[in-house]
């Protein structure tokens, strides 16, 4: 499918580690629509809060060793700078990045963004859910950023990342990351710290495994909410594993997640512990059809007293899909989910287009 040919540009847009001329610049616009509809809803919350319509735009700029990257979205359901860094290429290989990023151990969001083409799926796995958007793990952080690669035994590339920097806090409706263009001074921040190795066969494969692991701390920023009475703040510890195998026909990606939780409220302190992963297989077709399942799966997700925090939290999921590159860099998919969540159950269907201008 024709996604594989923009790799290459979103490397070079995200993380280029190669020094380039006096001065050049990139510039990637992903627009997307879909229209959702639930059924069989046995759940008190069922209605995603998807970006119906949006565009994604992400650019770069780099004079000799210095860069500045950014990425604004525009939708129907926020208008945001989501990622905006300075970068100081210390090496071919190595680049600082200071702003504001998306943390390293994210794996769906490493690869994919906010852009809808850059994934086959129309929605992105449930524990890497962006924090507007329902999502329990930090995505956005306000700090330092160091990614670097390196050649091991002949072809193959390490690739490694580390970050530290201002977590989200937590209030009512969930996460909220610091917001570089508005920030609130009445929240208060914690610090979270991220690091990310993984191993591939190759300089722009995507093949590969690796491990993530992220200790985070989130300040309670709504100690009023109901749920959030008495509540300090919460600390987050996550180790994670990940593999991806992309051939000529197949694409598949797995990872699963062990996610360590302590809340610290005034007069105790509540420790759980819950396990999330998934797996996603991609078949491509002929006529530029792209067929795709993912299963999604916890242990103790009911149990934990973190997740109960959210509104919109899923224990389980089960998506099935049909993608099609009708003309060069435009796709049409078609995907049906069944989904459980802490309180229920709903099925959605969901249609989409998206694109990709540069």
């Amino acid at each position: 499918m024709r996604v594989s040919r923009l790799l290459f540009v979103v490397l070079m847009l995200c993380t280029p580690l190669a020094r380039g001329s006096p001065f050049n610049y990139e510039f990637l616009l992903l627009p997307s629509a879909q229209g959702i509809a639930s059924f069989d809803r046995q759940a008190r919350v069922t209605q995603p809060h998807d970006e119906v319509v949006q565009a994604d735009m992400i650019f770069s700029l780099q004079k000799g060793p210095f860069k500045v990257f950014g990425e604004y979205l525009v939708s129907d359901h926020e208008s945001d700078l989501e990622r905006l860094q300075l970068g100081w290429q210390l090496s071919d290989e190595t680049i600082l990045w200071i702003g504001r990023f998306h943390q390293p151990t994210s794996v769906w969001n490493h690869d994919h963004h906010h852009g809808q083409y850059l994934q086959t799926s129309i929605t992105r796995p449930g524990i890497d859910e962006w924090e507007d958007l329902g999502g329990v793990i930090p995505q956005h952080f306000t700090g330092a950023l160091l990614e670097s690669g390196r050649s091991l035994f002949g072809s193959w590339k390490l690739r490694t990342a580390v970050a530290a920097g201002i977590a989200p806090s937590l209030v009512a409706e969930g996460l909220e990351p610091y917001d570089l263009l508005h920030p609130n001074a009445d929240h208060p921040h914690r610090l979270g710290y991220q690091a990310r190795a993984s191993l591939h066969p190759g300089e722009l494969t995507e093949t590969g495994a690796g491990i993530v692991l992220a200790d985070d701390r989130l300040a309670v920023a709504d100690p009023e909410a109901p749920a959030l009475i008495g509540l300090n703040d919460v600390e987050i510890r996550l180790i994670g594993v990940f593999a991806t195998y992309a051939g000529a026909g197949w694409k598949l990606t797995g990872t699963i997640y062990n996610v360590d939780t302590w809340l610290n409220y005034t007069a105790s302190r509540d420790k759980d512990n819950f396990i999330v992963g998934y797996i996603e297989a991609e078949r491509r077709l002929a006529h530029e059809l792209t067929a795709y399942v993912r299963w999604e799966d916890s242990r103790s997700a009911a149990s934990s007293p973190y997740l109960r925090l959210f509104e919109q939290v899923s224990r389980s999921r089960r998506i099935a899909g049909l993608r099609w590159d009708f003309v060069e860099h435009q796709a049409l998919s078609v995907q049906f989910a069944k989904s459980l969540n802490l309180d229920g159950h709903y099925d959605d269907i969901r249609l989409q287009w998206s694109a990709a201008f540069f």
